[in-house]
């Protein structure tokens, strides 16, 4: 059975990267990763104490919400940008045990002439809103203001980004060395509606969308609105989908717009929780962003991730498979599939974690298990659409 590679290349046909393997090496980052994201020494000098500053973002979903407000008229489709944007830096550094000491800026780039103030004015009501609903189930964010830049000659529509630091201690950190054969692997939904969404959740979250967007959406969109297109990408690759964003998405309540635009799900509450209960317990947690499937294939060492038991495929997902005729083994290694966080622990623990997932009103379930790698580290995907090996 030979290797796939974590490299999509639907992905990048479109002028992105899915393994960001290019990023990764002029970064210098380690192949085997102990922690998700990395810490740092504490400005402060307490050597005890660790220190995140963590930049994410929404990506071009940002394009989706244009679309849907120039076909509507209506700003609100930008606020959950401000989701995004904050939950990509959050549940990052979450998964490295920082759920301290966080303060939150943002920076926001736009067209001004394409982008009103009203959308800005709905993206920072956006960024309150969510740290508010994180607040209520105890994770705290000083939202420290952030920067407006028009750049209509760099920016053809709107970035949204976010810059998060965390403070904690450093025995507190969850180290992803700890990781060892035998371990099981938990995986969290990524679709439904948890306790703290105000809608079911389609699973995107903020990760492959320019895959997505091209594939499902029509070419009447960039043709209507030549900005949401980069002209370098050949046009028969480039918006071929046979949808219109107010098009119904098949099986779901939603429309093709609004389950690409369904905000990122934070995992943040229920990492916390886990934490505070099973902390010694927690091997890894990893948050399933760029390179969906295969992301946790970079930390640890010396293992084997086998999962065997994935998450039905979401509809957004079949959906995006077949209009762009998508090799599976590529849409496991651009988008998270079903589920967006999985955590590696004690086979011992699995029921009562699986458990605690569920007061949260989120799905969970053990996917697979961790076995010994030879040389470097593996993900082998046993699926319904064959077993793919990265």
């Amino acid at each position: 059975m030979g290797k796939h590679s974590a490299e999509s290349q639907s992905y990048a046909l479109l002028g992105a990267s899915s393994a960001k393997a290019g990023i990764l090496a002029a970064a210098g980052e380690a192949t085997e990763s102990r922690y998700f994201a990395n810490p740092i020494d504490d400005p402060f000098g307490d050597q005890e104490s660790a220190f995140f500053l963590h930049a994410d973002g929404a990506g071009t979903k940002s394009i989706v919400a244009y679309l849907m407000f120039r076909e509507s008229g209506d700003v609100s489709w930008f606020k959950s940008l401000a989701v995004d944007s904050l939950v990509m830096n959050l549940d990052d550094v979450a998964c490295s045990g920082g759920l301290s000491g966080l303060a939150l800026s943002n920076t926001i780039a736009r067209n001004r002439g394409l982008i009103p103030d009203e959308a800005i004015a709905s993206i920072i009501s956006g960024y309150r809103e969510c740290a508010a609903t994180l607040a209520a189930e105890g994770v705290s964010i000083i939202l420290s203001g952030g920067e407006t830049a028009d750049m209509g000659d760099l920016v053809r529509t709107l970035v949204v980004d976010s810059t998060l630091c965390a403070r904690i201690k450093r025995e507190e950190l969850v180290d992803a060395f700890r990781v060892v054969p035998g371990d099981a692997i938990v995986a969290f939904s990524s679709t439904g509606k948890c306790r703290y969404e105000k809608t079911p959740n389609s699973g995107i979250g903020s990760n492959g969308l320019t895959l997505a967007r091209n594939v499902l959406l029509s070419r009447s969109h960039a043709e209507k609105y030549p900005e949401v297109r980069d002209p370098a990408i050949p046009a028969s690759v480039g918006y071929r989908g046979p949808f219109q964003v107010t098009d119904p998405l098949p099986t779901t309540s939603m429309t093709v717009g609004e389950a690409l635009l369904s905000p990122t799900r934070s995992y943040a509450p229920l990492i916390s929780k886990l934490l505070l209960l099973f902390r010694g317990h927690v091997h890894s947690l990893v948050h399933c962003t760029g390179g969906g499937q295969t992301k946790i294939k970079r930390f640890g060492r010396g293992v084997r991730f086998v999962k065997n038991n994935l998450f039905p495929s979401p509809p957004l997902f079949e959906q995006i498979q077949r209009c762009g005729d998508i090799p599976w083994s590529e849409m496991f290694a651009v988008f998270n599939m079903g589920h967006r966080l999985e955590a590696c622990v004690p086979a011992a623990a699995t029921s009562e974690i699986i458990a605690v997932a569920g007061d949260f009103g989120i799905d969970a379930r053990v996917v697979g298990q961790v076995t010994c790698s030879s040389g470097a580290n593996e993900v082998v995907l046993e699926s319904p659409y064959g077993t793919f090996v990265y």
